[in-house]
């Protein structure tokens, strides 16, 4: 055997007795020792327990600590600003919207219930069937509805939107939203437009105003003729009057202080976007309507002047919304608490304390009955369930009145008046049979 065979084993017999050294040395005496609560438990605790005193500091004081106290700070105040700017505006806004229609009795309708309609007319018109799209005699839904905003004496403005639209009297209805005269040039001119034109137009609070100055002429004494010459427009009313004849104040007389116009017979099927189909009763008035009161107690003042209510109570005003509290209740734009009232009917959200079926004479009743659509009429016929009669049904609110606002187009209010006697636009919202809508504008010139 060569010297280096030897030296290999030799090298590989060392190598294996130290490895038995090794297992030689493990024992498991651990297993008998007896452990109890001496002076040095601490120094076994881990920088993660909550009892190491001595750690705890050292880890808050160190920069990965500061940054975690940051954090947690920058996330407290995150959660309280969103509560207090975000979550509970929204929830004491709800609050306040649901406790307005359940508490009825403490004054939904603060003013007035169903003041004086004066100076003529009737107060609530409805649209003649044969003028309604898709109604008797269009069965191909020919016919439309043209909607306009505030004209205000803009007659050369009006034919121009009247040739933008592609009107045809024939198969064509202009409703204006009121205001149709003052302040602009030719008021009287306006007025033969609609009368040539057969158009149907609710009464403004200029149309109010001129009615009253002009019945003032006729009265010796009496509280309407003393609040009329003590107005400071009685001048510029009286003035205008001079250009009218019997046939434009006949017109005046006539205009309804709310038109009625029912469900479009072949309108598609609605849904809650704002560019749904208009598949509902559709009401126009001037200024606005104060929700889940009948339109019998509605008070012909607000509804020709009306821009805001209060959220409780629901008492209109005529002032615009500023956010504030007057009276301890706070306004909003009346257009808010029409929407979320109707977008709460539309979806079936029950609200107890409202009323049935809008407050709606039977007159009323019948009338809607008779424009049910053909599919309406057959779920009608297959089901008899009380409550699906009574339950209120969302409308739609065309209006003018609000040029500070302008053209604004909810889902279920229609705002018209986009400035036009101060220079801003001449708005029309045309309506086809489907219940499609078209908003198309021309351009005025400022006179006021």
């Amino acid at each position: 055997m060569s010297g280096s065979q030897r030296s290999s084993k030799d090298d590989k017999r060392r190598d294996h007795e130290r490895r038995g050294l090794l297992i030689d040395r493990i024992s498991n005496a651990w297993q008998h020792e007896k452990f109890g609560h001496n002076g040095d438990e601490h120094e076994e605790l881990g920088c993660c327990d909550l009892e190491n005193e001595t750690l705890v500091p050292h880890i808050l004081l160190s920069s990965r600590g500061r940054r975690m106290i940051l954090y947690a700070l920058l996330f407290v105040a995150a959660l309280v600003y969103t509560w207090r700017w975000h979550v509970r505006p929204g929830l004491v806004e709800d609050y306040e919207l649901v406790e307005g229609f359940r508490l009825r009795q403490n004054g939904t309708y603060g003013i007035a219930r169903g003041g004086h309609w004066k100076h003529g007319g009737v107060k609530i018109q409805f649209l003649p069937e044969q003028l309604l799209p898709g109604g008797g005699g269009d069965a191909h839904g020919k016919r439309r509805l043209v909607f306009v905003g505030d004209i205000h004496g803009c007659r050369k403005e009006l034919l121009s939107l009247l040739e933008a639209v592609h009107f045809d009297s024939a198969t064509d209805h202009l409703v204006a939203t009121g205001d149709v005269i003052s302040k602009g040039p030719d008021s009287a001119g306006v007025l033969d437009e609609l009368i040539r034109l057969h158009a149907t137009s609710v009464r403004g609070n200029h149309e109010d105003r001129i009615l009253a100055s002009a019945k003032s002429v006729d009265i010796a004494s009496g509280d309407d003729a003393a609040n009329v010459l003590r107005s400071k427009k009685a001048k510029a009313d009286r003035k205008l009057i001079k250009h009218f004849k019997k046939r434009h104040l006949a017109y005046l007389e006539r205009m309804p202080l709310i038109l009625r116009i029912p469900a479009l017979p072949l309108a598609l099927r609605p849904s809650a976007k704002k560019d749904s189909p208009l598949a509902e009763e559709i009401l126009v008035v001037h200024a606005g309507l104060v929700p889940d009161v009948s339109l019998e107690k509605q008070d012909p003042y607000f509804v020709m002047n009306m821009r805001s209510l209060t959220g409780k109570s629901h008492t209109p005003s005529s002032e615009h919304a500023t956010g504030k509290k007057r009276k301890g209740e706070r306004f909003r734009p009346w257009i808010d608490i029409w929407n979320w009232y109707a977008e709460h009917l539309f979806k079936g959200k029950s609200l107890s304390g409202l009323g049935t079926d809008g407050g709606m004479h039977d007159g009323d009743k019948r009338w809607l009955q008779n424009t049910r659509t053909g599919v309406e009429s057959i779920m009608h016929t297959m089901t008899s369930r009380k409550h699906h009669e009574q339950s209120p049904k969302p409308q739609i609110v065309v209006y003018g009145h609000d040029s500070k606002v302008g053209l604004s187009l909810k889902r279920w209010t229609k705002g018209l008046d986009s400035g036009c006697v101060s220079g801003g636009h001449l708005t029309a919202m045309v309506l086809n049979a489907k219940g499609r809508t078209e908003i198309v504008s021309v351009k005025c010139e400022e006179y006021w």
